[in-house]
């Protein structure tokens, strides 16, 4: 009592202050504590499994420059591909990240650099420049042709690659257009409406449908959680941030309408060569002769294939644009990504049930989102969907298929098999028209991304 009547009011005060910070102190550095051997145990198991290389855009952290302020940790849509690890940020599972930029636009200290490939795997792509323009000068790559996953990346090359060309047209010689946008995907489009703001001549042909390789996405499949800004529109807005792909057509749709923008469909690119000072490019409705050529095809190319007999037949599949085609049916899925694993998802759900094997070549589902891993993995143990691991095709037969599964031989009854094995990158194609294929061993793929 003595020693309260000493210290005051003022002074018991302190010492409460005190010792709440105290508690509070020990209970942040318990839980960080507790966090860091979280994630050190991730990142040990990721090396010992070694699946320590990114399959696309994924950053690299400077820990000379980094402050450990843990931001880039906590921004990424993803989930935990980075977490902080004795006090720095640590790319813990690298398979997972899909090139969001996002951890290296919020730091503030410019810690981080985007790369492609590792020192020991490296990574083909093509041969451009911080403005997407080719070796060829005045071709210019926009999308995933050039590498590079995602909606809003796409956006972003094909306005910054229409502003280039606009900005260094050549108009000394005649042409029938300033600039030939070829695709009408999220890059063709961004790029198309960069040619009207600019007031450039152009014209935007797509082989296809307009939408591109979104188009041909499943029903209903979420595209983008961070809308883009588009030229001449800004921010797209839409009434959640989770956008599906109707919503993100129509919408693409509707700003077309808007603007005035055409898209002429189902016109194929066959060739570009340049002639002078202009390209002559070789179209299936005729030669279109442009200053400038901005390829915005998405990644197109071959689909992998197994590379068995009787694979050319109606039932194996390499898309899944119709869940709803399926109906009561026995079908393997092929794949560990997100498209395959998705696909699952959509066949396994339809009303009147349909048997949904999935096969993972690896063993784990190491390729694919955390909360298409979490759902999918929910389904099995809900007897919807059956997940073999370590597993291939042997044999395709009318009505069933050979598996080997951890090397036993497995037979299933099977309607439809649905291959998710990736594409054959059209770098032939590429090569004829003069482009570069290059290898980055972990190095920046441009400045401005």
């Amino acid at each position: 009592m003595h020693f309260l009547q000493r210290i005051g009011n003022a002074g018991l005060s302190a010492i409460l202050v005190l010792a709440v910070t105290v508690v509070v102190y020990a209970l942040w550095a318990r839980s960080r504590a507790k966090a860091n051997r979280k994630a050190e145990e991730k990142l040990q198991a990721t090396i010992k499994s070694g699946k320590t290389d990114a399959y696309a855009l994924y950053p690299k952290i400077d820990p000379d420059k980094c402050s450990g302020c843990g931001i880039c940790t906590r921004v990424c849509p993803e989930g935990d591909i980075l977490q902080m690890v004795n006090g720095l940020p640590a790319l813990v599972s690298p398979t997972k990240c899909v090139g969001h930029t996002l951890c290296y636009r919020s730091c503030p200290v410019d810690a981080i650099t985007m790369v492609f490939g590792s020192e020991k795997t490296g990574k083909q792509v093509p041969d451009y420049n911080e403005n997407y323009e080719t070796n060829v000068r005045g071709l210019y790559i926009a999308g995933e042709l050039g590498g590079m996953g995602l909606i809003a990346n796409a956006i972003k090359q094909g306005v910054y690659a229409a502003t280039h060309a606009i900005a260094n047209l050549d108009k000394s010689a005649p042409a029938d257009v300033d600039v030939l946008v070829v695709g009408a995907g999220p890059a063709g489009i961004a790029a198309s409406l960069k040619c009207i703001e600019l007031k450039a001549n152009f014209r935007c042909i797509e082989q296809n449908t307009f939408g591109g390789t979104v188009y041909n996405f499943p029903r209903q499949k979420l595209v983008m959680s961070h809308p883009a800004a588009l030229p001449l529109i800004g921010k797209m807005s839409f009434p959640k941030n989770r956008i599906v792909k109707e919503d993100l057509l129509k919408y693409w749709k509707d700003v077309c309408l808007k603007v005035g923008l055409k898209v002429e469909e189902r016109v194929k690119f066959v060739n570009a060569k340049i002639n002078g000072k202009v390209f002559e490019v070789e179209t299936s409705a005729g030669i279109v002769r442009a200053r400038k050529v901005i390829l915005a095809v998405g990644v197109g190319g071959t689909p992998r294939k197994l590379g068995l007999p009787n694979e050319d037949t109606e039932k194996v599949t390499f898309k899944l644009s119709d869940p709803e085609q399926y109906q009561g049916c026995k079908i393997v899925v092929v794949g560990a990504g997100d498209s395959a694993v998705e696909a699952a998802q959509r066949v396994a759900e339809q009303k009147l049930g349909n048997t949904v094997h999935l096969l993972v070549r690896g063993d784990a589902l190491s390729r694919c989102k955390e909360d298409n891993k979490t759902k999918i993995e929910q389904m099995e143990k809900a007897g919807l969907v059956h997940i073999f691991y370590s597993t291939g095709v042997k044999e395709i037969h009318p009505d069933r298929v050979v598996l080997d599964k951890k090397g036993e031989r497995v037979e299933i009854a099977n309607d439809y098999i649905i291959l998710f094995m990736g594409t054959i990158p059209p770098f032939d194609f590429l090569k004829s028209m003069g482009i570069g294929i290059r290898t980055l061993y972990g190095e920046p793929l441009s400045k401005t991304d």
